[in-house]
Order: structure tokens, then sequence, then C-alpha cells
């Protein structure tokens, strides 16, 4: 039970941080440079630090934790990137 929280952890981490990228990117605005590399940082940051906190309590509970928590990060991370692609694929969000 315990190590499936931590792969649940990795996905709800990874999904916010999918979230995250795309609310600071959909802020851009190209007449306000100084504050597009605001954005972008703050939410670096953001992302950063909520990953090494997952991961950092996650091996302090051990390596198998560890792993599980990781490998939560990357298929949410896959995930988000098989979306946006499908999403592409049938014209969703296009500018045209």
């Amino acid at each position: 039970m315990m190590v499936t929280l931590w792969l649940f952890a990795g996905l709800a981490v990874g999904a916010l941080n999918g979230l995250t990228l795309w609310s600071s990117v959909a802020r851009l605005r190209p007449d306000v440079p100084g504050r597009a590399v605001a954005w972008i940082l703050g939410s670096a940051l953001l992302r950063w630090g909520l990953t090494g906190g997952l991961l950092i309590a996650a091996l302090q509970h051990g390596v198998v934790p560890g792993l599980l928590a990781f490998v939560g990060l990357w298929l949410a991370r896959w995930g988000i990137v098989c979306k946006g692609v499908g999403s592409m694929k049938y014209g969703v969000g296009s500018r045209e």
C-alpha cells in the first residue's frame, strides 16, 4: 500500500509540473520580455522544488519508494507529451 503511494505521488507531482509549465507558457507575452523571464524562472523553481522535495522524501524511505516516485514523474511526463502530440494531431490548439 505505501509503495503505491509513492507512484501516485510521482504521478500527481508530474501532472502538477505539466500544469505549471502549461500555465507559464500561456502567460508569456512577447511585448513584455522581462516579465516572461520572471514567469519562466519562477515556474522552473517551483517545478524543481516540487520534484526535488518528492524525490528526497521518497528516498528517505528507501530506494524502492524513490524509484517508484521517479517512475511516476516519468509516466506523467510522457502522458503529458502524448496528450500534447495527440491534440496537435487533431488540430486542437492550432494557431491557424
